[in-house]
């Protein structure tokens, strides 16, 4: 080893003099979130009257930090690495060689070392916590999990190691592992809010809701918080105990009556529990301590347009549109005056949103409405078609808002256009390959239909209404049923408790000749949509099939009263006269 002494030379000078003043012992922060780590012990000392050995790594120690502060990581990492090959057993370059190799991305490289520092120093923690932490982010979580029991056997009084191999344990839904491990937390720390908090958390996972409110009662005491409270409030709502989250949102308002969110989740809670008069009063209070108080007057709006209190909403609305300019006040204030059939005055309205405010498409969608009602077809056609030139402006709804009125003008060809536009500028739009695949289907193109359907699959596959089409369509014309059954299942798990869907299912198992399955998800239909006629004809198709023809007429005389057009009704009759015969 006496080859390296002539390295005293002056480059060598140089490089202690640079390092002098740039500061060679500071660690530069690293991407990895790491602890804190110790001056090493051997940079303390005189490297000259140290051995050989550590002479040579000292010199390339200083190397790999000079080029690891200019980013020069591969010349670092070499550097480092020479200077294990001088000292293998050199604490501090064990530690540092790591971190550099995380900078560069060099995961798996940067474990074999630390797993290299973990042999040779056994008692020590931090190379352990750095490793365990790469673990959870290589999500190598059994690995970590070993390395956090290490840890603790080392240091049995860190409350931080149990909470962070609970939590793991948690994530890992090894429930009772991480009970037992948060207990032993608060063995260490009885006071602990973290323990608490995570045992709270932990009991609600699994569903022992008493004890959970045992946890977060304990952790509050340690340490109330808006934030805990928050939490816990929505712990309770998750249960549907309103009494308790509005005891929990007025502690707040209690402490600090500025605390809009409080303020908010209040009245929420309160309409929740039908209490409409006394969420009033809280948007009330609210308002006279808000910095805005003309949003509070939004809610309040809100609130009496949800009980149909047109007048009470308008009046309070008003001053905003005129006062504030408030684009979002102007269009429920339009929207007020459609519901009242105040055209002109919600027309009006409409038409003073300008094209930057967020109101702006929905306000378009209304004026063609309100058009459309008039008779004034080509004034809504008009209008989408002039938004539309505007690239700004323009959205696939509108796209497909205008497609849909040139067909009902017969301007089929004209649709088709517009839409094949629309596709070219946003080929990825799931939204305009479903609504084209409708209009291709009021057109009786249903080969064309079933392709854009699929389309809208390949687009988003969780789409629940092409789900929804392509499981019935298939299911009417009597093919494909077990992927009708499939798309139609996945629907329901998509959006349960629609009434539509759940006809489907119906309608799938009729078709498969499980008539006794499809007799049952129709009736469920029908109490979630009791005035579709089409789900009452089902059924009654349904009766038929199993022979009960008394059943059968009773749902095709439901469905004959509420269908409107004169055919369906026709049809229904003939039905009726074909089943009593």
């Amino acid at each position: 080893m006496k080859l390296h002494m002539h390295l005293l030379s002056y480059g060598f000078v140089s490089i202690l003099t640079l390092f002098y003043f740039n500061g060679c012992s500071s660690v530069p922060p690293d991407t990895f979130e790491l602890e804190e780590h110790l001056v090493p012990e051997e940079l303390a000392h005189d490297p000259l009257q140290e051995n050989s050995d550590s002479s040579c790594s000292y010199f390339y120690f200083l190397w790999g930090t000079h080029a690891e502060n200019n980013e020069q990581y591969v010349e670092a990492e070499e550097a480092f690495e020479k200077a294990l090959i001088c000292d293998p057993d050199s604490r501090y370059i064990l530690r540092r060689l790591p971190i550099l190799l995380l900078k560069m991305g060099k995961q798996q490289t940067a474990a074999k070392w630390l797993r290299t520092a973990i042999e040779k120093y056994p008692d020590e923690t931090q190379d352990r916590l750095l490793l365990a932490r790469l673990d959870i982010q290589n999500n190598e979580i059994d690995e970590a999990i070993n390395l956090y029991n290490e840890l603790i056997s080392l240091s049995p009084e860190d409350e931080t190691l149990y909470l962070r191999l609970g939590f793991l344990y948690s994530e890992q839904h090894r429930y009772m592992e991480a009970e037992k491990t948060y207990q032993k937390a608060l063995l260490v720390n009885p006071e602990s809010l973290f323990a608490h908090l995570y045992l709270a958390r932990l009991a609600s996972q699994m569903s022992k809701t008493a004890l959970a409110e045992k946890w977060y009662q304990k952790a509050l005491e340690i340490n109330w918080s808006i934030e805990l409270v928050f939490e816990i409030a929505d712990f309770f709502g998750k249960y549907e105990d309103y009494q308790k989250v509005e005891e929990l949102y007025r502690s707040i308002l209690e402490k600090n009556p500025k605390e809009t969110r409080a303020g908010l989740g209040l009245v929420h809670t309160l309409l929740l529990q039908e209490k409409e008069e006394n969420a009033l009063q809280v948007l009330q209070d609210l308002r006279n301590n808000s910095d805005d108080p003309a949003q509070i007057d939004i809610i309040t709006a809100r609130i009496h347009l949800r009980s149909k209190n047109f007048d009470r909403a308008a009046e309070i609305l008003t001053p905003l549109t005129v006062d504030h300019e408030m684009p979002e006040a102007t269009y429920m204030l339009a929207v007020i005056r459609y519901q009242q059939q105040q055209l002109d005055n919600a027309m009006a309205l409409l038409q003073t949103i300008g094209q930057e405010a967020d109101q702006f498409e929905d306000a378009t969608y209304l004026q063609v409405r309100i058009f459309m009602e008039r008779k004034q077809d080509s004034r809504a056609i008009e209008l989408l078609k002039q938004t539309l030139l505007n690239e700004e402006l323009a959205s696939p709804g509108l796209y497909t808002l205008l497609a849909s009125l040139y067909m009902e003008q017969d301007q089929i060809e004209k649709g088709y256009e517009l839409l094949d536009a629309a596709l070219i500028r946003y080929p990825d739009n799931a939204t305009i390959y479903f609504e084209y695949g409708l209009l291709r289907e009021q057109d009786g193109s249903q080969q064309q239909a079933i392709a854009l359907m699929k389309k809208v699959l390949e687009i988003d596959p969780d789409h629940t209404e092409a789900l929804n089409y392509l499981g019935y369509t298939w299911a009417d014309n009597n093919t494909n049923l077990e992927k009708a059954l499939e798309y139609i299942q996945k629907a329901i798990q998509l959006k349960p408790g629609n009434g539509y869907i759940q006809d489907s299912l119906g309608w799938v198992y009729f078709r498969m000749g499980k008539l006794e399955l499809a007799a049952i998800e129709t009736l469920k239909a029908l109490e979630l949509e009791p005035q579709d006629p089409n789900i009452y004809e089902h059924l009654g198709d349904i009766y038929m099939a199993q022979g009960q023809q008394k059943k059968a007429i009773q749902a095709y005389q439901e469905a004959e009263k509420l269908f409107q057009k004169a055919g369906d009704k026709a049809r229904l009759l003939k039905k009726i006269l074909d089943t009593q015969e």
